[in-house]
Order: structure tokens, then C-alpha cells, then sequence
């Protein structure tokens, strides 16, 4: 078994994008059909089978070249072991494995400096999906389709957690604002309204929340910051610091680690979490914080909502017929997906292989008809494994 570290649910964007479920049901049913009778039919087989090849390419400029992939035995797993190298660099690619049916297996494992990792269950009508979420992966904490949205905030603070949980019911509340001080150590944290001022810990700066937009952008003309939409797309707060003396201005994204973009480094670490549900029905938020029972805050017919988080039970989403169920809750955590052979029957073909440059490897899965791109400081090598269209020799 190798490791990958993408996320196979869910592709990693900001605000991950979870399913189009409408369209899962007849494909899912079909896999499940063929996996059933044990060995695919001549025609399944016609689509997937050999025989295959590997196409290594450095950039689209470059020459592509091809190495012929052969397995004795289809519908078994086979181990290689051929090099492959990358011509005019010295990058090679280690061709390791066949698999005829690839699965991912995702858990958490305990990591220091890891977060709260949730694992849930999706249901719906002809439908069921394993989703992981990840306080501390900025990939991982949020799912969202038409039929509702589901996210994670982890809290710094298990002590004050349940004063500053209890505040987000508030209508006004736009979310959380983390300040770190001066000195280091543990972040403060405020539930925050727009007109707010807090004084910063350990510091000489009173904070004020001075502007909130759920779709932040910028009008060209004026170069004045707008809001496209009500919805929280990207959400952005903008907090002006002052220490009676000196005055400093800062926008934060809760969808970024860092400003985007800023003219200079503000004096104190601050972070913006949003928890804005006003205009969006459906949508629920765990909120954890390390060793206390996780909190779930939703919004139902307008009216944001709180109760204690608790594993087994169903929740709705927008669309009532479909519900997430929590399984389970982990702290100090972070998400590990392995890849897999499921069955011995040609369902999924792919190839596992280690690119190796600079006496370093990474594995990769490199799965039948999807290219596959990696950043060196040659360019971008873009690796492709597919059914041989033409006769090694010709121009591929």
C-alpha cells in the first residue's frame, strides 16, 4: 500500500466542492454490477484493458515519450520494476505497481499539531458518502453542493470556548477573530459584530471591527472595497488597530491564511474565521475545540441555531431528503487517504509510481486517462497513462 496526500473525496480547492449527487446514482449502480459478477464483460474490458502505455512529457513544448505498460494478468495486481528516465533532466520515474481496481482508504491518525478531524456520513435517496473534515487543512474544512453545505471550525481555547460559542447565535455575528500576542503564546478569541472595539491581549491596540463583506472585491473605478453578493463566498473582515498614537488597517480572509494582498505587515497576528449563516439555509458548522464535546451551529428558516454535536445522529441539509450523520470526532489529528486494490477484476486501472529527483521521491497514482501534473524546476512534467491508441514507433 503507498500514501497520497490528496484529498480523493473532495478536490482541494478553498471551499471544496463536495458532489453533483443527482448524477451519482446510475454510475455508482453500475460499478456495484460489475464488482457483483466478479469479472468484467468482454465489453467493460474493451474500454479499460491493454494494451497501454505511459507518456512522460516536461512541458508543452516538449517531446513526448512513451514506455509500453504490460501486465500478465489483467485482472491481477503486478509489481514492476522499471526506471524510467526523463530525458535532458535528471528526474526518473519508478514504475512500482499495477492495480486493476483502485480504492482510497481515508482515517485519521493522531499528529502533532494537528487539528479536529470529523468523519462523516452523507445520505441521501440511492446515495451515501464518506466525508472527512480537518480544522487544520484549509482544503478540508468545508463541503458544500446545492443540497446544503457542511464545514469545521476548530478553537484555540477549550476554557472560554463555551462564553464564545454561545454569542454566535447572535444575528450580528459575522464570527471569530484569533489575535495572538505581542509575546507569543495562545491566541484570544472573540465572537465579533461589525462596530465592535476589543483590546487586544498583552498589547497596547484597541481593535476595532470596522467592515464586513460575505463576497469581498474591489470596484475598479473607484478602487473601493464592495461586496458582489449576500452569500458567503469570500468572506472578509476588515479591522482597524490603534494604540492611541499609531493607526493601522487590515483586511483578514477567512478563506486565506494570509492577506492576499496588503500594503504592509500589520503589528499584531490576527486570523478571521467566518460563521456568517444568515443568508444561507442549510448550512452547518461543527465547531471544536481540543478536549470538549464539539458544538453544531446551523441555520434553519432564517434563524441561526446551537446545540451540542452528537455522533449517530442525523442532521438535515437544505434538501431534506438528504442528512449527514457525524461517526466520529478526533483530536490532535490530521487525514491520511491510501490508495488500494479493491478487487482482482479490471474495474480501475492505475499505476503507482515515485518520481525521483535530488535523491528524494514521491509516489504518485497515476489513474487510467487522467493527466497527471508535478512542478519541478524544469517545468512542469505531466504524466499520462493510457490504452495505446497506435503501435509504439508511430507519433504519439
Amino acid at each position: 500500500m503507498g500514501t497520497d496526500s490528496r484529498h480523493k473525496v473532495f478536490a482541494s480547492v478553498v471551499y471544496v466542492v463536495v458532489m453533483a449527487l443527482t448524477a451519482v446514482t446510475a454510475p455508482r449502480s453500475l460499478v456495484s454490477a460489475g464488482q457483483a459478477r466478479g469479472m468484467p464483460s468482454a465489453g467493460h474490458h474493451s474500454f479499460l484493458g491493454g494494451p497501454w502505455e505511459l507518456v512522460v512529457k516536461m512541458g508543452m513544448e516538449g517531446e513526448a515519450l512513451r514506455f509500453p505498460i504490460e501486465a500478465p494478468d489483467e485482472n491481477k495486481p503486478h509489481r514492476f520494476d522499471d526506471v524510467l528516465p526523463v530525458m535532458g533532466t535528471p528526474i526518473k520515474v519508478r514504475l512500482e505497481q499495477y492495480i486493476p481496481n483502485l480504492g482510497w482508504e481515508t482515517t485519521a491518525i493522531k499528529h502533532p499539531g494537528g487539528g479536529t478531524v470529523a468523519e462523516l456520513t452523507v445520505k441521501g435517496k440511492d446515495f451515501q458518502q464518506a466525508v472527512w473534515l480537518s480544522s487544520a487543512d484549509m482544503s478540508k474544512q468545508s463541503i458544500s453542493s446545492r443540497v446544503g453545505s457542511i464545514a469545521i471550525k476548530g478553537l484555540y481555547e477549550a476554557k472560554t470556548a463555551d462564553k464564545l460559542v454561545r454569542k454566535l447565535t447572535d444575528r450580528r455575528t459575522v464570527g471569530i477573530l484569533s489575535v495572538w500576542p505581542e509575546g507569543g503564546g495562545s491566541p484570544a478569541e472573540y465572537a465579533v459584530r461589525v462596530g465592535e472595539t476589543i483590546t487586544a491581549p498583552g498589547s497596547k491596540y484597541k481593535l476595532t471591527v470596522e467592515q464586513y463583506v460575505p463576497h469581498y472585491s474591489m470596484d475598479l473605478q473607484t478602487r473601493k472595497v464592495v461586496s458582489q453578493t449576500d452569500k458567503p463566498i469570500n468572506p472578509a473582515l476588515k479591522v482597524v488597530g490603534s494604540d492611541g498614537s499609531e493607526t493601522f488597517e487590515q483586511w483578514l480572509w477567512s478563506k486565506f491564511a494570509s492577506a492576499p494582498h496588503k500594503d504592509k505587515e500589520a503589528p499584531l497576528r490576527m486570523k478571521f474565521s467566518d460563521l456568517d449563516l444568515n443568508s444561507l439555509t442549510g448550512r452547518s458548522v461543527l465547531i471544536t475545540a481540543p478536549g470538549v464535546k464539539p458544538w453544531l451551529l446551523y441555520s434553519r428558516k432564517g434563524k441561526k441555531r446551537l446545540e451540542r454535536a452528537s455522533l449517530g445522529k442525523s442532521y438535515p441539509l437544505a434538501d431534506a431528503s438528504y442528512s449527514f450523520r457525524i461517526e466520529n470526532i478526533i483530536d490532535g489529528a490530521v487525514i491520511k487517504t491510501d490508495w488500494k486494490n479493491k478487487s482482482e477484476s479490471l474495474l480501475h486501472p492505475a499505476v503507482v509510481a515515485t518520481i525521483e529527483q535530488d535523491g528524494a521521491g514521491r509516489q504518485i497514482v497515476l489513474e487510467l486517462n487522467k493527466p497527471s501534473h508535478h512542478r519541478t524546476k524544469f517545468g512542469t512534467l505531466v504524466l499520462l497513462y493510457r490504452r495505446n491508441p497506435a503501435p509504439l514507433g508511430s507519433k504519439g
